[in-house]
């Protein structure tokens, strides 16, 4: 029984370490997640931005500019191109290791459920141990208790049957 109460006590322990590299994991998921975030807000402003500068453009060619502005508008085209094209690419590579966290969650989430399986199962063993130990303790108090009341009344019989003789 102290074996198994043992064994109760590791498994509990490593249940406790299987949670906390869960959490650990998920922080850093978490984080990577704020990051594709970042980025996605990053390339929506730029979005915005592009679209600021095409209605700018438009202003110019309806005011007839648009050939004096073109180097201006070609410039700035290929920034924002330049930009959106460094921004997706930090975004592939940051999504790559958002999925690379989010299995290595998975690993630790599925570590975690089987650790608590083999808690759990140990934990009912111990339980039936107990209960079967707690049966067999009251099936010998239960027995001695029969015992002492079969030997009060035999000791009560005994002790009246001399009497009943003198008599």
């Amino acid at each position: 029984m102290e074996q198994h109460e043992k064994l109760v006590e590791v498994r509990d322990a490593q249940l406790q370490s299987a949670h906390a590299e869960l959490a650990r994991r998920a922080t850093v998921r978490n984080r990577i997640r704020q990051e594709v975030e970042r980025v996605e807000a990053a390339l929506q402003a730029l979005a915005a931005q592009r679209a600021a500068w095409d209605q700018q453009w438009q202003a110019w060619i309806q005011q007839g500019g648009a050939l004096q502005r073109g180097k201006d508008y070609a410039d700035q085209h290929l920034k924002i191109a330049a930009l959106e094209n460094d921004l997706e690419e930090e975004r592939a590579s940051i999504v790559e290791c958002l999925l690379e966290a989010q299995q290595e969650v998975d690993a630790a989430r599925a570590r975690t459920r089987k650790q608590y399986e083999a808690l759990t199962q140990i934990m009912d063993v111990v339980g039936q141990m107990k209960q079967k130990r707690r049966q067999e303790q009251e099936a010998r108090n239960v027995q001695r208790s029969e015992d002492a009341v079969a030997a009060s009344w035999y000791l009560a019989r005994k002790a009246t049957a001399p009497e009943a003789r003198h008599e």
